[in-house]
């Protein structure tokens, strides 16, 4: 199975602009955010192909349409979006950065794609936490060791990559469900290795991080895949029996001339 996979990181929140750890605090997007949010609306749509064709779509170019069905390309046609899901964070930041830039999809919250739990460190700063014994020991330990009353990189990892087995098992189910729909042939059915619609998640920094240490092929690093607000990775899942990995992928950079909140 292949599919498709856009991770965006949310838009721009006070704590981030202060450089704070902004985990379980729930705040919402600055007002400025908001206006970058929307101007950044058509690049990532343009990103993100809606219904785009598959190979499937293309076999149904050179058979006979079962009666009574349609191809999936115009169930596609007549439903637009109407199909089309990202998948989101509980959090305010993320949800709304997900109803900017896709107003008209629907929007399906998976908890465990939250970001991080940071405990004590929760909403401070380099500057308020310099001194800090416990901070330095987290620092010492590369990033290793559990936030003071918060999640260790790896619980953390392993919270978030749960969660992302929702969101393949729930994009895996809607298109069995187009398929119903659509003419579904056993030639197409063997043919039909990719989902249809490509999975978005708009998420956290530290949730996209988690994702790509455990899933980049080539493996890039965890702190390798920090983004900036309103920045994101475009890839291609590829699921077999060995496993889940995220291959030809790239940072999508904004255009120049378009902010991000830094």
């Amino acid at each position: 199975m292949k599919a498709k996979i856009v991770l965006i990181r949310h838009g721009m929140t006070q704590g981030n602009q202060e450089h704070r750890y902004v985990g379980t605090t729930d705040e919402g997007l600055l007002p400025e955010s908001v206006e970058d949010l929307r101007g950044m609306q058509e690049f990532w749509q343009k990103q993100v192909p809606m219904n785009g064709r598959t190979v499937a779509d293309s076999v149904h170019d050179e058979i006979e349409i079962v009666q009574g069905k349609i191809t999936c390309e115009q169930y596609s046609e007549k439903n637009e979006n109407k199909n089309q899901v990202v998948y989101v964070s509980p959090y305010l930041r993320a949800m709304q950065t997900a109803d900017i830039l896709f107003p008209d999809a629907g929007k399906v919250e998976i908890p465990e794609l939250a970001e991080c739990r940071f405990g004590e460190f929760e909403y401070k700063n380099y500057a308020e936490l310099n001194g800090n014994p416990d901070y330095q020991r987290y620092i010492d330990s590369g990033g290793t060791t559990a936030f003071p009353g918060g999640e260790t990189k790896a619980g953390f990892t392993d919270r978030v990559m749960r969660g992302f087995e929702k969101v393949f098992v729930d994009a895996e189910s809607r298109e069995g469900q187009k398929r119903l729909r659509c003419d579904v042939s056993s030639r197409i059915e063997t043919a039909h290795t990719s989902l249809s619609d490509t999975i978005i998640i708009v998420a956290h920094g530290g949730t996209i991080m988690a994702l790509m240490d455990q899933l980049s092929e080539p493996h890039k690093d965890y702190f390798d895949w920090q983004l900036k607000p309103g920045e994101g990775i475009a890839g291609w899942l590829e699921v077999t029996a060995d496993g889940m990995q995220i291959v030809s992928y790239e940072k999508m950079k904004l255009p120049q001339g378009m902010k991000n909140g830094v």
